[in-house]
């Protein structure tokens, strides 16, 4: 049979970021391979192997069919330095938590490629890894921001550019997830006035998967779970107790309690 050439599939020559992941079915890869001779033999039956997976990086060797010998193995995704986890599987992550989805989303995906999936300890995990990373992110943009905002104040008024604190007119709104004052998620955000940049915010919880999930799956009144609960309070989402409608006023509360240490 002989096809032809669309142009229109032809991939563009103007210049792009070449890209850090692609989908490549693996009967591409095994076509490619059939191309390669092996080094020791010099028969073209090189093959891929797939090992062990760690959700959707996967365990790969180079090996030869003819003569077995093997190329070496590699992980399909590199893994971060700071954290016993991979890249891509953090990716993903973010990548679904972007889109307002979660772990049940993330699993409809793969089995649609005939993909390995991810399990909720691990999606648990990625996010808890996320959220350090986000934290981080968190206090330099704001670090960022309100020396911005300094810089605003003292150009209007030179007299406080050796102050190290100094008053500030701001606006405070809070808002949450979704109307009506049921939201589990509720966010205070503090804005300088004369700049309009953001100084601080703060994001109220009062739902925590991994709780709901296990007190499911131990039973919320059993030894085992409260055993289980006390080792996870510093990564517990969850961090208030009372009414969707009070959020507004404790986010304000927090966030002015650390005006003076953290807003300098």
């Amino acid at each position: 049979m002989v096809l032809q050439r669309n142009t229109l599939s032809e991939p563009s020559t103007s210049s792009q970021p070449e890209a850090s992941y692609i989908f490549t079915h693996k009967a591409v890869f095994s076509e490619l391979l059939q191309k390669v001779p092996c080094k020791y033999c010099t028969n073209c039956t090189l093959v891929i192997k797939q090992h062990h997976l760690m959700s959707y990086s996967s365990n790969m060797e180079l090996l030869c069919e003819s003569c077995r010998e093997s190329y070496g193995s590699v992980f399909s995704s590199f893994q971060e330095e700071t954290k016993n986890s991979h890249d891509i599987n953090s990716k993903l992550v973010s990548a679904f938590l972007s889109i307002g989805r979660g772990q049940a989303a993330l699993e409809t995906f793969p089995s649609v490629l005939n993909m390995p999936t991810m399990d909720r300890k691990t999606f648990a995990k990625c996010m808890h890894n996320l959220s350090g990373k986000n934290k981080e992110v968190k206090k330099k943009m704001l670090e960022m921001s309100r020396q911005a905002a300094r810089e605003a104040h003292v150009k209007v008024d030179a007299s406080l550019k050796n102050q190290e604190i100094i008053d500030v007119s701001v606006s405070y709104d809070g808002t949450w997830q979704k109307r009506g004052h049921t939201s589990n998620l509720g966010l205070g955000i503090i804005i300088d006035i004369l700049s309009g940049f953001v100084l601080d915010f703060e994001v109220l919880s009062k739902y925590c998967q991994n709780c709901v999930v296990a007190g499911r799956d131990m039973g919320v009144d059993s030894a085992e779970f409260h055993i289980w609960q006390k080792g996870h309070v510093d990564e517990c989402d969850k961090n208030f107790d009372g009414t969707s409608g009070a959020m507004e006023m404790h986010t304000a509360l927090i966030m002015w309690r650390r005006s003076l240490s953290d807003c300098k």
